[in-house]
């Protein structure tokens, strides 16, 4: 039994054919959904030897592969064979396979559903609600998409700012926690009690009178929860946690006996566990979903918002206290479920006489362990008592200590990491987010480089950056253009041709050199030789210097610029350089006040 259907794949419409009885897995899609990484380009080739080091057959003295077909038969087959080797051993590091059949048995679906958490989720709570004789409600038609609040990020002051001797600290699986502090679920919601006015800005002062209601918590939405008996939503969070706990210990007990086989095999029972927690949240938040509320999503967000916020208020008055300080703000940054902490005057009034950066860390792992922790969980005590909830479940560990941090904007920062949740690294590893270096659309070639810059950055000198950046220009001019080039998804290629001008006005860069290179294509008749662009797929552009063949400034290609272009020596290396390694670093060095070379001065002149 074979049914048809269209779906629209990377934008494209395609036929698929459903066999019965027969499940379809695309690793593709397996990747892409649970490695949690950008990557480039997903072609098995640059797949392969990211993950694993090995590369594709190359068929490169062939035009085409119907040529590679007609006139290397064996190697043809040996091509394909390699392919199914490569997603093989692709499998055997990464176990996607078997962590999705391991999500299917858990929810009871086809291995296909995994792919959607709401079908994940529904078929979850409709098990659990079966075996206790509860029908599910219907489906609700939402007719349109409400808007509600997210997680709270701290405003970084313009211009940026760097801090010394910094310390993180993390709450574990927030959005699931915040299901089972507030125990918010579709039955538990109070509908007969009026949601009580309120924003997060006055509860986080923990001085505002709270309306007295027995039997019931109130959410930074204002939205009331009973706590009466525990709703099957946070009932199923603490099963899933729970199962999660357990698996991690197992995984760790047959780490330490060596047992290879089961250490696989409970490490995909932990991230199954782990991937189901983190997804609940987000089909809650569908409204796709059987059971989508906004007063629920936005009562989870908004009770994460209060929680980070409360903590940063209460970590400020500690240390302010502490330190004899008034109004110093210790927390630098905050992010969703994480604060940022400067030190920096405890171990100047304190540790100002050790100068072994390795003793230093172990000074402030003692303070965080026996001053910090213990604080925090006493001041989310002070919460779960002024909310009235149904159980406190905010856990706050010590994540990073840092030598130091340098912020960019908010989500934006660098970190010069020497103890990350308790492993000591010998010498700091940089741990960074939002900067280009970690982007999927910085050329690879650059972004080891910006990763390198930075930790001269953190541990060396101006002068060292300054002949650094020199070297990497003088080998950055004789790479090849695939190694130089910016690696984009392309979009709205019908949207932005033009019959008159080839493309339209205010086309982005990218959209533009793949319309002028599908028009090379065509005009030079080089169809069987190259793909032509489609929409949705992975490309890569360069800068072009003027006056050049394509009186343009860029072109597209998807691997390597066709030779027949002629267009090799109008690369615009420079500018190539500036945009790709010179303007994210550009950015750290604003910061910091450095320069990326010599700068002339009068004084300099006369030597």
């Amino acid at each position: 039994v074979i049914k048809e259907r269209t779906v629209k794949i990377m934008g494209r419409e395609e036929y698929v054919y459903m066999i019965a009885g027969v499940s379809q897995l695309d690793y593709l899609d397996l990747y892409k959904k649970y490695t949690y990484v950008s990557q480039e380009s997903y072609k098995l080739d640059h797949i392969a030897f990211v993950e694993l080091g090995e590369r594709k057959l190359s068929y490169a003295e062939h035009d085409t592969m119907h040529n590679f077909y007609k006139e290397d038969y064996q190697k043809f087959i040996e091509y394909n064979i390699k392919d199914v080797e490569l997603v093989d051993q692709l499998e055997d590091k990464l176990r996607l396979i078997e962590l999705c059949v391991t999500m299917a048995y858990d929810a009871g679906i086809n291995y296909e559903d995994v792919f959607a958490q709401t079908r994940f989720w529904d078929a979850v709570i409709y098990n659990h609600l079966r075996q206790k004789n509860i029908v599910v409600p219907p489906r609700k038609d939402n007719p349109f998409k409400p808007e509600f609040s997210g997680g709270h990020v701290k405003e970084i002051k313009d211009g940026g700012m760097t801090s010394d001797w910094v310390v993180s600290f993390d709450l574990n699986s927030l959005y699931p926690h915040l299901i089972m502090q507030y125990n918010i679920s579709p039955e538990t919601l109070r509908t007969d009690l009026p949601s009580f006015f309120v924003e997060v800005d006055e509860l986080v002062k923990g001085t505002l009178p709270l309306p007295e209601v027995s039997n019931a918590t109130m959410a930074g939405n204002g939205y009331y929860f009973s706590t009466e008996k525990q709703g099957f939503l946070p009932e199923l969070m603490q099963q899933f946690y729970d199962d999660r706990v357990k698996y991690k210990q197992l995984q760790m007990d047959a780490l330490k006996s060596g047992d290879k086989e089961n250490v696989a095999k409970y490490e995909t029972r932990q991230m199954a566990r782990k991937i189901s927690l983190n997804s609940a949240y987000g089909a809650l938040g569908n409204e796709y979903f059987r059971y989508f509320d906004v007063r629920q999503a936005e009562a989870i967000t908004k009770s994460g918002q209060l929680a980070i916020r409360w903590i940063e208020r209460e970590l400020n008055e500690y240390l302010n206290q502490t330190l004899r300080t008034d109004g110093v703000d210790y927390v630098i940054a905050s992010d969703t479920d994480s604060v940022y902490l400067t030190l920096d005057a405890i171990v100047k009034s304190h540790f100002s006489n050790i100068t072994d950066k390795q003793k230093i860390v172990s000074a402030l792992d003692r303070v965080c362990i026996d001053l910090i922790e213990p604080f925090i969980e006493k001041s989310f005590q002070k919460l779960a008592d002024y909310m009235n909830v149904y159980q406190q479940r905010m856990v706050m560990k010590r994540e990073v200590i840092a030598d130091r941090g340098i912020w960019t904007a908010k989500k934006r920062y660098v970190l010069n990491v020497w103890d990350n949740e308790g492993v000591r690294n010998e010498k700091p590893k940089i741990k960074i987010m939002g900067i280009e270096a970690v982007r999927s659309s910085t050329p690879a070639s650059c972004r080891k480089r910006i990763m390198d810059s930075l930790s001269v950055i953190m541990d060396g000198t101006e002068d060292e950056l300054i002949e650094y950046v020199k070297e990497f220009r003088e080998e950055f001019m004789q790479m090849p253009v695939s190694e130089i080039s910016f690696p984009r998804t392309v979009k709205g290629i019908d949207k932005y041709s033009s019959s008159v001008d080839l493309y339209k006005k205010g086309t982005p860069f990218h959209v533009k050199g793949t319309i002028i290179y599908n028009s090379l294509i065509r005009d030079n008749k080089l169809e069987r030789t190259y793909p032509i662009i489609k929409n949705n797929e992975k490309i890569k552009y360069v800068y072009l210097k003027e006056p050049n063949p394509t009186t343009d400034r860029v072109i597209a290609f998807i691997n390597n610029l066709p030779s027949e272009f002629g267009l090799d020596k109008y690369i615009d290396y420079g500018v190539q350089f500036e945009k790709a390694y010179l303007d994210p670093l550009r950015n750290v060095l604003n910061v910091v006040g450095w320069h990326y070379e010599k700068q002339a001065s009068l004084e300099s002149f006369f030597v």
